[in-house]
């Protein structure tokens, strides 16, 4: 009798055991069908850039300066050795303004001092009057407003600053800090403008990260493979002012993230494995 009730103790335990190991296998394949995992190939930008090699040489070909549109905003100083009559040439003596620009954020400058570009594309400055701004380079703007002061006659040499203080590029999407940053230079790689968003995330769709640009009233869409070394030789492989540069989600962000069906289903295969425990132990 003792025998037979350790038999059928045995064979209830050995049923359990089947069930339970049963039971794991169902999460764990739950678990991997309902998840998805991000690759080391996922996260890995230039992987067919295997002879990018010490002491390889590439032209930039793809670099062409952008040049001022209407609304954008131009801090031009006028320096000479007679700085005193060179002020009247700037619209905030230029102590005052160095004085101010290290404040810093303080609340005393609510937008960049400088001149807007007016709908017409022109600037109106002291003494001078108007300069054309509209489709140009910083340089040529500098060298003409410096020609135009010297042809007053009121300085016998002059030296203008010209700085672009509305580059502005806004970073959207899977990197670990968007938003919009003021760029304090001429020339910006879309490499520069994510490290100053601190890098994307794991589930960065690194292939396909849209650039979207607006110039002379027409916008247009780029796409950057940031997998390739091809990334170097697109037009949009350097920024221009306002570019918008948008990274999109990789597909398993978006199969990983939970939902009510999920929900639901985990619940009910956890009820049902529970019951099936239960009922085999009753048996």
């Amino acid at each position: 009798m003792f025998l037979k009730n350790q038999s059928k103790k045995g064979l209830k335990w050995a049923h359990l055991s089947k069930l339970s190991v049963l039971n794991i296998f169902l999460a764990a394949y739950l678990a991997t069908s309902l998840t998805s995992c991000i690759t080391y190939k996922d996260i890995v930008n230039f992987q067919d850039g295997q002879d990018l090699k010490d002491g390889k040489l590439d032209s930039i070909v793809n670099f062409t300066k952008w040049t001022v549109q209407p609304e954008d905003i131009l801090q031009i100083n006028v320096y000479s050795s007679n700085q005193l009559e060179a002020e009247r040439f700037n619209i905030m003596d230029t102590r005052t303004l160095a004085q101010m620009q290290r404040m810093g954020n303080t609340g005393v400058i609510t937008e960049p001092l400088g001149y807007r570009v007016n709908s017409m594309g022109l600037i109106d400055i002291p003494i001078i009057g108007k300069v054309v701004a509209q489709g140009r380079t910083i340089e040529e703007i500098k060298a003409d407003i410096e020609g135009k002061v010297l042809n007053t006659n009121y300085l016998p040499d002059v030296n203008v600053q010209v700085i672009f203080l509305s580059f502005r590029v806004s970073i959207l999407g899977e990197v670990n800090s968007p938003g919009s940053f003021i760029i304090q230079s001429e020339k910006m790689s879309i490499l520069e403008a994510i490290g100053m968003a601190k890098d994307l995330t794991l589930f960065a769709n690194r292939h396909n990260v849209l650039v979207i640009r607006e110039k002379d009233g027409i916008r247009t869409y780029g796409r950057i493979n940031m997998k390739s070394r091809e990334i170097f030789k697109s037009k949009y492989f350097y920024l221009q002012p306002n570019d918008i540069v948008y990274v999109e989600p990789h597909p398993a962000k978006v199969l990983s993230a939970p939902d009510p069906a999920s929900r639901y289903l985990s619940a009910i295969l956890g009820f049902v494995s529970l019951f099936t425990l239960i009922f085999s132990l009753t048996k």
